[in-house]
C-alpha cells in the first residue's frame, strides 16, 4: 500500500472537494479516503470513498451535530451517498469534467426545514483546469441542483473556486457557492457563501484542512463566521 499527497507541488492525488463545493478530481482505482470534519456546535461528518473503477468513485458519509459536548444529539437523516465520474481527463488546452450525485451536505442537519445548513450538491457537474505559475494554480467551477426542497427553492446553483499551490506541501483554497438554491427569502448574486482554507499535507498520506467558512455571513443557520479541522487520510489499497 502507498500513501498519497492532495496538496502542495509534490500532490501526487486528486482531491474531491475544495472548502465545501466538489471539483473534477478522481481516486484512482482501488484506492480510499477518509475523511472527518469538525464543524461547529460539537459536530462531525465522517466520509469514506473509494475508487471502485478507473474514473468512478463511490462513497458514503454520516455525521452528527453535538457529538461533542452536552446536549442532545442530533443525527443526519440519512446516510450521504456520493457517486461522481470523470468524462474528460484534462488536457493542456480542455479542463477535466466530472458528474455525479452527492446527498451530504454540510455543517449539520436542520431536521425542522429537513435540510443542511449548507445543501447537499444532488446532481452536479464540475470542471477543473491546472495552470503553472509560481507552482500551480487551478481553476474550477460547476453546476448543481439539490435535491432538498422542503423550502420550495427550486433554483439551480453555481460555485466556483480557486487553488494555489504554496510549496511542496500546501494549498491555499477559496471558494464562492452562490447558494441559488438556499436563498429564497433573500435572493440576490452576492447572498451565498465565501469559504477560505489551508490544506497541509504530509508524506504518510494524512492532510489536514483548516477551514474558515461563511465569510460574508449570510447562511441564516450561521450568522457569523465559522471555523472547521477536515482530516483526510488516502492510501492505495
Amino acid at each position: 500500500m502507498q500513501a498519497q499527497r492532495s496538496a502542495g507541488e509534490s500532490a501526487d492525488i486528486d482531491p474531491l472537494f475544495l472548502v465545501d463545493t466538489p471539483i473534477a478530481g478522481i481516486l484512482p482505482a482501488t484506492s480510499g479516503s477518509v475523511d472527518l470534519t469538525l464543524y461547529p456546535d460539537g459536530g462531525i461528518l465522517a466520509c469514506f470513498v473509494y475508487g471502485l473503477r478507473t474514473n468512478l468513485n463511490v462513497g458514503l458519509s454520516f455525521g452528527a451535530t453535538r457529538f461533542f459536548g452536552s446536549g442532545a444529539l442530533t443525527w443526519n437523516n440519512l446516510p450521504g451517498i456520493m457517486v461522481r465520474y470523470r468524462f474528460f481527463e484534462e488536457t493542456p488546452v480542455y479542463p477535466a469534467v466530472i458528474a455525479g450525485f452527492d446527498s451530504q451536505g454540510r455543517d449539520g442537519y436542520i431536521p425542522s426545514d429537513k435540510q443542511y445548513a449548507v445543501k447537499s450538491p444532488g446532481v452536479f457537474i464540475a470542471v477543473s483546469k491546472n495552470y503553472f505559475l509560481y507552482g500551480s494554480v487551478c481553476f474550477h467551477g460547476g453546476l448543481n441542483y439539490t435535491i432538498e426542497r422542503k423550502d420550495e427553492d427550486m433554483s439551480p446553483n453555481l460555485f466556483v473556486g480557486m487553488e494555489k499551490t504554496v510549496g511542496p506541501f500546501i494549498s491555499i483554497l477559496g471558494e464562492y457557492n452562490f447558494a441559488f438554491d438556499n436563498d429564497k427569502e433573500s435572493k440576490g448574486f452576492w447572498n451565498g457563501n465565501l469559504n477560505f482554507g489551508v490544506r497541509i499535507a504530509s508524506k504518510i498520506g494524512l492532510t489536514v484542512d483548516l477551514l474558515l467558512k461563511n465569510l460574508l455571513t449570510t447562511n441564516p443557520y450561521y450568522p457569523n463566521i465559522i471555523r472547521e479541522l477536515r482530516v483526510q487520510y488516502v492510501r492505495y489499497m
